[in-house]
């Protein structure tokens, strides 16, 4: 009688063990998990985390439907460098990859509807203000002389390209020590640190933007 019961036991264990290291379906094996940053942005649409054994996947929701995948990874990575939300408005968000150590943070501009990138190529954070759904970024992660930032009005499809000040070359990590100050419909004041000091510079803008 013993002998029996053991030998029960030991089915039941193997079939517990069977079961959890199988899953039953392409769902059970890419469980949803929490993730470390806000995912919710406007108009009912959401960023999903999954994650499989082996890689970790960002989705682009709404309700029930599936818009898009925007990022996957190798699991155990870090989520920043999977990507977060920078900045939400009302047709797309700002989706950003950070690195560490310093590094810019890259940047795509997701269409909400679509999950398509509207920058089509690669991108760097410097700074964006909200309420005017303005963006300013880079098109070169480390920027010369030779390069320029470009100020984005979202709501316009407006465009404008913009000199680096001149003296922001004299030290590294250019685009994290520029930030926007004032912006105006007719111009933009950005305020920069180098040599130990915060300066500013004034540029103005197309009577379109």
């Amino acid at each position: 009688m013993r002998i029996v019961s053991l030998f029960i036991l030991f089915l039941f264990i193997g079939r517990t063990a069977y079961a959890q290291e199988t899953p039953n379906s392409k769902s059970d094996a890419e469980d949803i998990e929490s993730y470390d940053y806000p995912t919710k942005l406007m108009g009912g649409y959401n960023i999903l985390f999954k994650a499989d054994d082996s890689t970790e996947y960002l989705y682009l929701m709404k309700g029930d439907k599936n818009i898009a995948e925007l990022a996957s990874d190798v699991r155990g990575g870090l989520y920043k460098g999977l990507g977060y939300v920078g900045a939400d408005f009302k047709h797309c968000f700002v989706f950003v990859h950070s690195y560490g150590s310093g590094n810019p943070h890259e940047i795509e501009l997701i269409k909400k509807n679509t999950g398509k990138n509207m920058l089509k190529a690669s991108a760097w954070w410097i700074d964006v203000v909200k309420k005017k759904e303005v963006l300013l970024y880079s098109d070169q992660d480390v920027p010369t002389a030779k390069d320029h930032m470009i100020l984005y009005n979202i709501r316009t499809g407006q465009k404008q390209k913009l000199n680096f000040p001149k003296d922001i070359f004299d030290e590294p990590m250019i685009l994290s020590r520029i930030q926007i100050k004032i912006l105006t419909d007719k111009f933009l004041i950005i305020e920069y640190d180098t040599n130990g000091h915060q300066k500013t510079k004034k540029y103005a803008l197309n009577v379109n933007h």
